[in-house]
C-alpha cells in the first residue's frame, strides 16, 4: 500500500480548562488528493489544523508524515516539513506590497538587501503558474479580501509547500474566484500536492474534494468518498439531524422608504470605487447587492453605514467587527451598554450584562465557555453569531449586513438568515451585501448587481436564478441607466429567466 502523505492516529486535544476540542481523530491524506474537512462551528476543525501547523500541541495521538511520526513545536518546523497554511483570516502587512508579503521571512537577498526585482518576478511567475491573479506591486491595503486571500495562498506556495492546509478559503471569495481557486487546487493535486480543505460548503465537498471527513463535537462522525456522498446526507451528519429545505421569504408589501442614497461617488486610488450609485430601501424589504468581489460593494456598505440610524454588520469581523482580546460580554454590549438595563445613571450593571450575554449565547447557539471567554478564542462562525446578535440587539430600523454568514456552517447560516428575514418582516429595511449568490437569491426582494462601482442591473428577487446575474456581474451585460431606486425599472423578465 502507498504510504499517505499525512496520517492522524487518535489525535486528541484537551485544554487546561477541560475543553475536549479533538477526541481521537483518525484521518489520512494521500499525495495528489483533496480531502475536505467539514463540520459545524466549534466542531474542532481549526484546532486540528493548528496542531498540524505547530500552533498547538496534541494531548494524545500521533501525526505521521510519509509514515514517520512528527511533532512540530512551532510553525517553522511545519513549513520546513512542506506544510503550508492559508488561514481563514488574512495575516498580511497592509503597508507592504503583494510581493513583499509573499516573500516576507524568505526574501531573495544580495549582500543583505532585498532584491525587489527578483521578488516581483517570483511572485508574478507563481501567480501565472497557479492561476491566482495578483499584482506583485500592489499595496495589500488597497486589495479586497478576496485578493488578500490569494496572496496568502501564494505565500504558502512560495515556501515550497506540498501539503496545503486551507481554512475556509472560499469564505472570502466570490463564486468565480472560488471556481478559479478550486481549479488551481485541482491542478496542484494532479501534480502530486496534498490538500486538506476546511470548508462549510457542501458544494465544495461534492464538487472539489476526492474524500471527506465530518467532525461533530470534536469526533469523526462520517467519512468517505465524495462521489458516493449526497448533499442531504452530509448536512445531516454535520448538524446531527436532517435539515428541512430552506424556505424563501414570503413577499410582503413595502412600507415607507427608510434609506435613500443618490449619486454616491468615492475614489480610493485603487481599483474599487463608487461611480454614482442610486438606491432606495423601504421598510419590510431586503435589497440584495451582488457582484464579483472588489466592484464597490464593500465601499457601498461603509458609505451607507455612515448615515444616521444605520447599523452595520461588517464583512471583516476579526479586524472591524470585534475586539479580539476583550470578552464575549464586552463585545456583545459594545453598542448598547449605555442604555438600561445594562447601565443606570452611567454605571454599568455587570449582572445585567452577564445575563444579556448568556441569553445571546443561548439564543444564537454560540459554542463558548461563557460570557467572560475572550471572543478571539471563538471559531469564526461563532464570532459571527455574536456580531449579528449584537446588531439585532440594537433593534435597527435600517441594517446593512455585509457578508453576514461568511465562514458559518450550514445550520448556523440557516439560523442567521432566518433572523434577517424576521427583522425584515418586523418592518426593518435591510441591505444585504453578500458574495454567496445562493444567499442573495434566497433572501432578497430586489437585487442590484454592481460592476466597477456602478449598478449594472436591477432585478426582482423572487424566482430569479443565478444564471440571470452572471453576465451583469462580469460586465458582459449592462442595463441602461441602471439604479436601485424603488421607481427604477427591472431587467426584462425574459433576459432574467
Amino acid at each position: 500500500m502507498t504510504v499517505p502523505r499525512l496520517a492522524l492516529r487518535g489525535l486528541t486535544k484537551r485544554y487546561p480548562n477541560g475543553l475536549l476540542a479533538n477526541d481521537g481523530i483518525d484521518l489520512t491524506l494521500a499525495r495528489g488528493e483533496i480531502h475536505a474537512l467539514v463540520g459545524e462551528n466549534g466542531a474542532g476543525k481549526s484546532t486540528l489544523i493548528r496542531m498540524l501547523y505547530g500552533l498547538e500541541q496534541p494531548s494524545a495521538g500521533a501525526i505521521l508524515l510519509d509514515g514517520e511520526p512528527v511533532r512540530f513545536d512551532a510553525p517553522g518546523a511545519a513549513i520546513r516539513a512542506g506544510i503550508g497554511l492559508v488561514p481563514q483570516h488574512v495575516q498580511l502587512v497592509p503597508s507592504f506590497s503583494v510581493a513583499r508579503n509573499v516573500v516576507l521571512g524568505a526574501e531573495p537577498q544580495r549582500w543583505g538587501w532585498l532584491r525587489h526585482g527578483a521578488a516581483t518576478r517570483a511572485v508574478h511567475a507563481l501567480a501565472r503558474r497557479y492561476g491566482l491573479a495578483a499584482d506583485p506591486d500592489a499595496l495589500v491595503s488597497t486589495l479586497s479580501l478576496g485578493a488578500q486571500q490569494r496572496v496568502e495562498i501564494l505565500k504558502a506556495l512560495y515556501r515550497g509547500a506540498d501539503l496545503l492546509l486551507l481554512d475556509e478559503p472560499g469564505a472570502v471569495l466570490a463564486p468565480d474566484e472560488s471556481s478559479a481557486l478550486f481549479a488551481a487546487l485541482r491542478a496542484l493535486a494532479d501534480a502530486g500536492m496534498s490538500v486538506l480543505l476546511i470548508t462549510h460548503k457542501i458544494a465544495d465537498v461534492l464538487d472539489v474534494a476526492d474524500r471527506y471527513t465530518v467532525l461533530r463535537g470534536g469526533r469523526v462522525v462520517a467519512s468517505g468518498r465524495s462521489c458516493d456522498a449526497a448533499a442531504a446526507g452530509l448536512a445531516a451528519h454535520i448538524v446531527g439531524r436532517p435539515l428541512a429545505p430552506a424556505a424563501r421569504p414570503v413577499p410582503r408589501a413595502r412600507g415607507e422608504v427608510l434609506l435613500r442614497a443618490r449619486g454616491l461617488v468615492q475614489a480610493t486610488g485603487a481599483a474599487e470605487c463608487l461611480a454614482g450609485v442610486d438606491l432606495d430601501v423601504a421598510a419590510g424589504e431586503i435589497l440584495g447587492v451582488a457582484g464579483v468581489d472588489g466592484n464597490g460593494q464593500s465601499l457601498l456598505a461603509r458609505a451607507l453605514a455612515r448615515m444616521p440610524g444605520v447599523v452595520l454588520v461588517t464583512e471583516d469581523r476579526l479586524h472591524d467587527g470585534v475586539a479580539p482580546t476583550l470578552s464575549i460580554a464586552e463585545n456583545a454590549v459594545a453598542s448598547t451598554y449605555r442604555a438600561a438595563p445594562l447601565s443606570r445613571h452611567g454605571v454599568l450593571d455587570l449582572d445585567a450584562i452577564d445575563a444579556a450575554t448568556r441569553a445571546m449565547i443561548d439564543d444564537f447557539g454560540v459554542a463558548a465557555t461563557g460570557p467572560q471567554q475572550a471572543i478571539g478564542a471563538l471559531s469564526g462562525g461563532n464570532m459571527q453569531k455574536i456580531v449579528l446578535a449584537r446588531a439585532l440587539a440594537a433593534h435597527p430600523r435600517v441594517l446593512v449586513a455585509c457578508q453576514p454568514t461568511r465562514g458559518v456552517d450550514i445550520g448556523a447560516a440557516r439560523f442567521l438568515r432566518a433572523r434577517l428575514v424576521a427583522l425584515r418582516d418586523a418592518g426593518a429595511a435591510i441591505v444585504l451585501v453578500s458574495g454567496d449568490l445562493d444567499e442573495i437569491l434566497e433572501l432578497s426582494d430586489r437585487i442590484a448587481v454592481m460592476f466597477r462601482g456602478a449598478i449594472a442591473g436591477h432585478f426582482r428577487g423572487p424566482g430569479l436564478g443565478a444564471r440571470a446575474l452572471a453576465g451583469y456581474m462580469t460586465g458582459a451585460r449592462r442595463q441602461p441607466q441602471a439604479s436601485a431606486r424603488l421607481d427604477a425599472p427591472f431587467v426584462d423578465a425574459g433576459e432574467a429567466a
